[in-house]
């Protein structure tokens, strides 16, 4: 079992913490890998430090994004043009996998020739890597995690699959116009396509790293959720009226465009008037919006609107509640 792995890994200002994610490529018990590393415009010392590994481990190589759209996408899809390995491990630079990781996960499709990937358990940590939640869903069937994906209730996340480079060549690739949701979208379309794959559900192997956000962190990070999202969910409802497939999954958009309107734009109506109203009106139009969630969420938006009935104690929590 010789077969290299090409973890691919898009680097943007991380030298504080890609360090970390080096020790733990460096630990793995499994040696036949690659790391391709893709520079988005770093300004800090993340470049050079990656040039001086690649002096002591020529497994180790440094690229650099200069066209194309800036953003993770980007430097996957072109990491992947340059990736030797027969497998692919999407690696973010602030996140950690186990040292049987690349072991565990080859030998698995090594086994399923018949697979193009295998999900694995992933966990969520903010310090310290001990203290951990698992992030991955399990269902029973295939359709149920695309269903899930739909609904804005991802099963896994980038670094959950380990690819069959062939198949995810096939799948075309990340969306480099989409600045959120381009690792659903991508699975979505995977999965549509009747790809084949298993999830297994085991200890974690990778472990998704959580910081802390500045304030203005945080509002662009709300402002790029909501608006990318929009994005998603029209591009996807005419997506899947091309193929033929809107009515199968139609429950699923519905559940994810509610999901966006109470978790992610309710709570910030004050800012996102414009967003609230585009989406609002082009669900209706799409008749995505179930009888009940309309008038709800319409009835959010006036007591909202209205300065008397916002200022009645626990009124909007309890319409917000009924959504």
């Amino acid at each position: 079992m010789r077969e290299i792995i090409s973890i691919i890994t898009p680097l943007y200002n991380r030298y504080d913490l890609v360090q970390e994610t080096w020790r733990s490529i460096e630990a793995q018990t499994y040696p036949h890998w690659e790391w391709i590393l893709v520079d988005d415009g770093s300004t800090d010392e993340g470049p050079q430090f990656i040039q001086q590994l690649r002096e002591q481990d020529k497994r180790v190589n440094l690229y650099f994004r200069t066209t194309g759209t800036k953003g993770p996408s980007a430097c996957r899809n072109l990491g992947v043009n340059h990736a030797l390995g027969r497998y692919l491990l999407f690696l973010d630079s602030d996140d950690l996998i186990t040292p049987d990781c690349l072991e565990k996960r080859v030998q698995y499709l090594e086994n399923k020739p018949n697979l193009d990937f295998a999900v694995f358990t992933q966990a969520l940590f903010s310090n310290n890597i001990s203290e951990y939640s698992v992030f991955s869903k399990f269902y029973s069937t295939n359709d149920e995690y695309l269903k899930a994906f739909i609904a804005d209730e991802h099963p896994w996340q980038t670094s959950g699959p380990l690819w069959r480079k062939d198949s995810f060549i096939k799948t075309g690739g990340f969306r480099e116009d989409y600045a959120i949701m381009e690792d659903p979208e991508l699975h979505i379309r995977a999965l549509l396509a009747n790809m084949q794959f298993d999830v297994i559900n085991d200890e974690p192997d990778f472990f998704y790293r959580q910081t802390p956000k500045t304030k203005e962190q945080e509002e662009r990070f709300w402002e790029n959720s909501i608006k990318g999202r929009i994005v998603f969910y029209k591009n996807l409802t005419d997506y899947l009226k091309q193929l033929g497939k809107y009515d199968n999954y139609k429950k699923s958009l519905n559940n994810g465009i509610k999901l966006l309107f109470k978790g992610f734009i309710l709570a910030r109506l004050t800012n996102f008037k414009i967003e609230f109203n585009e989406l609002y009106a082009w669900a209706c139009k799409e008749n995505l919006l179930y009888h009940r969630s309309f008038l709800i969420i319409k009835l959010y938006y006036f007591v909202h609107q209205n300065k008397l009935l916002s200022s009645i104690p626990f009124l909007k929590g309890g319409v917000f509640k009924l959504i």
